[in-house]
């Protein structure tokens, strides 16, 4: 009886796609959307406080937030390009040195601001295709049970 247990029937449904992609866009945990994920700007925790949720959960995990965040700067430096081109067309006499301050500015803030929303998105995005099995909910549970989130 045990085997026909599922995920589900120890902590109820996971959220749906738009709360855990809403709760990442916030820096929330996707799982439970508690907050104070992050130690600094670009220390996150092992785990969530709230649910004691893993957020790396394999080996190289937070490649696909590296692809956010270069996506997200790279469609900033799009629209500066695209803003540029419109302007010149109507006016042939802009210099080009401005829109080169804009976009060298989005090549070196953007991903610095983006970077703790990128993992959290890609965290959210994760757990959407690849629900926890019952291990790591159980090893979440003892988790928060243990305090070991805390040591440095």
């Amino acid at each position: 009886m045990a085997d026909d247990l599922g995920p589900d029937d120890v902590v109820g449904p996971p959220a749906t796609w738009d709360v855990m992609l809403k709760r990442g866009l916030r820096k929330r945990c996707p799982r439970c959307g508690a907050g104070r994920i992050y130690r600094g700007w670009f220390r996150m925790r092992e785990r969530c406080p709230g649910c004691g949720f893993k957020f790396e959960r394999e080996p190289g995990f937070f490649v696909g937030a590296y692809l956010i965040n270069f996506a997200i700067t790279e469609g900033l430096l799009f629209v500066a390009i695209m803003v540029f081109v419109f302007v010149k067309d109507a006016n042939r006499d802009v210099s080009v040195l401005p829109v080169l301050a804009i976009a060298l500015t989005f090549a070196v803030v953007a991903p610095l601001v983006a970077y703790p929303f990128a993992r959290t998105i890609w965290s959210a995005i994760d757990l959407a295709m690849t629900p926890l099995e019952l291990d790591e909910i159980v090893a979440a549970r003892d988790a928060l049970g243990g305090g070991d989130d805390e040591a440095p």
